[in-house]
């Protein structure tokens, strides 16, 4: 298939009430009795989205879409109070005990990669197969390749940042970020915020689109807040956490494939070839002159093709 299904209302929704004071939101789509499937979205605090169901027939499975704490629909929206990659993963436990989940799949992009494949090491009889997209390996280098380590390559996004005082010293962005974050209100961060998602944009390889609305700053502002809370303490994992993961989901035997664009400069492919490098061979796709889009075309059809390999499906022409 080379195309997402068609995007469809949601069967079914849920509010979870979780510890710390949030309630999760959850979408299902697809078929309610099909065979399960959770999707976990990127960020952090990026939230769900109907077309993330879109890889899926609708006809024979049943997907489960959460809004992470303090993302999407999910309230108190961009809180980070009682807000770590601890709680993320226990509210996985919470969505599956609510909706009947014994056994799953988990799909995941960038950081949901991240998320799926600390579960799936965690819970690995629970977890029937893992579908990874660019996955985010939240080491301190690739949090210092995003945070100013990749300026060479996309120097006009970097003009922004300049131009707002980004420090060019190895290290030095995150921390600079996080204090003038901590300090804006969000009448004034439109700047800042046109500036994260023009080289947000530009490392992912898609257009930034125009000036940014009111509402839109304000929802980025949120997110890139709740980003800087998980970024700046590792992301809440001890240090390559998650390549050590993949060796128990080996052990544990749980089926893996990952979809990697090779234009990504979000998540590059450099790193996650070290994890392709603890996977079986055929584990892995590298889709050429993509980056990190999970909706452009090659990325989708490459997807495709993966979750029918992982699934059982037989592939076919869409």
């Amino acid at each position: 298939m080379t195309t997402l299904f068609p995007p469809a209302e949601a069967f079914r929704t849920h509010w979870l009430p979780v510890d710390g004071g949030h309630r999760l939101f959850v979408a299902e789509y697809g078929r309610p009795d099909g065979v399960p499937v959770l999707v976990l979205h990127g960020g952090p605090g990026s939230g769900g989205s109907p077309r993330l169901a879109g890889l899926f027939d609708p006809a024979r499975f049943r997907v489960i879409v959460p809004d992470q704490r303090g993302a999407g629909r999910s309230e108190p929206m961009g809180a980070t109070a009682a807000n770590t990659t601890a709680h993320l993963l226990a509210d996985i436990d919470v969505i599956r005990a609510a909706l009947g989940l014994k056994r799953c799949f988990v799909a995941g992009g960038s950081w949901g990669a991240t998320l799926g494949i600390l579960y799936a090491a965690r819970r690995p009889a629970q977890v029937s197969g893992l579908l990874l997209r660019n996955p985010f390996l939240a080491r301190a280098a690739d949090l210092a390749w995003f945070f100013g380590g990749a300026r060479l390559r996309h120097p006009e996004a970097w003009r922004r940042w300049a131009a707002l005082g980004a420090p060019e010293a190895d290290g030095a962005m995150l921390p600079w970020l996080a204090e003038v974050f901590a300090k804006l209100d969000v009448r004034q961060a439109g700047p800042w915020v046109q500036a994260w998602q023009r080289w947000e944009c530009a490392l992912a390889g898609v257009p930034a689109g125009g000036t940014l609305g009111e509402a839109e700053v304000a929802a980025l502002f949120r997110r890139y807040r709740l980003q800087l809370h998980y970024f700046t303490q590792g992301c809440f994992v001890p240090p390559d956490a998650v390549l050590e993961a993949v060796g128990r989901l080996v052990a544990g035997q749980v089926p893996v494939r990952v979809v990697q664009g090779l234009a990504d400069d979000v998540c590059p492919a450099a790193a996650t070839r070290l994890l392709a490098a603890r996977l079986p061979a055929e584990a892995c796709r590298w889709v050429e002159g993509v980056g990190h889009d999970p909706f452009a075309p090659a990325m989708v059809a490459a997807s495709m093709a993966a979750w029918a390999e992982l699934s059982g499906e037989k592939a076919c022409g869409r």
